[in-house]
C-alpha cells in the first residue's frame, strides 16, 4: 500500500492557524473593528509566515464566535460608504481569550519539550529553539 505523505497530518495541512484566538486578541485591543480591518491587523502579525487569511473563513469564525457569545456585532451605517458590521468582545469572550492563552502556553511547553528531546535523537539536525518562559499567573 502506498501512502501519500502530502495528505498526512504531519504535512500541517489540517493544523489550525488559531484564527479564533487571534480574533479575540485583536478585538481585545481594537474594539469595534470590522472584519476586513481584523484581517489586516492579524496579517500584520503573521503575514511574513506566508499563511493567507481567507476573508470568507474569517467571517465564518466571527459568526461562530458571535453564536457562542464570545462577541457581538453592530452595524455601522455611515453617511458615506457602505455599512460595515463592527465586532466587540463580550465578558465571555475575554474569559475565552484568557483560556486560550493558558491552553497555548501549555502547548508551547509541550512543543519546547518535543524539540529538546528531538535534539537528543537528531543531534546534528538544525532544529528550532522555542523561547518559552513560564510566568506566574495572577
Amino acid at each position: 500500500m502506498s501512502i501519500n505523505i502530502e495528505d498526512c497530518p504531519c504535512s500541517g495541512k489540517n493544523m489550525s492557524n488559531f484564527t479564533g484566538p487571534w480574533v479575540l486578541l485583536t478585538l481585545y485591543n481594537h474594539e469595534g473593528t470590522h472584519g476586513y480591518e481584523i484581517k489586516k491587523i492579524i496579517n500584520d502579525y503573521w503575514g511574513d509566515l506566508d499563511i493567507p487569511i481567507n476573508i470568507t473563513g474569517l467571517y465564518r469564525h466571527l459568526k461562530i464566535l458571535e453564536e457562542r457569545g464570545m462577541l457581538f456585532s453592530k452595524w455601522d451605517t455611515p453617511d458615506k460608504g457602505p455599512a460595515k458590521r463592527k465586532f466587540f468582545l463580550t465578558e465571555t469572550g475575554k474569559e475565552c481569550l484568557w483560556r486560550w492563552i493558558q491552553t497555548l502556553s501549555l502547548q508551547l511547553s509541550l512543543i519546547d519539550r518535543f524539540f529538546n528531546h528531538a535534539r537528543t535523537v537528531f543531534p546534528a539536525a538544525s532544529l528550532p529553539k522555542v523561547q518559552f518562559q513560564a510566568n506566574e499567573s495572577s
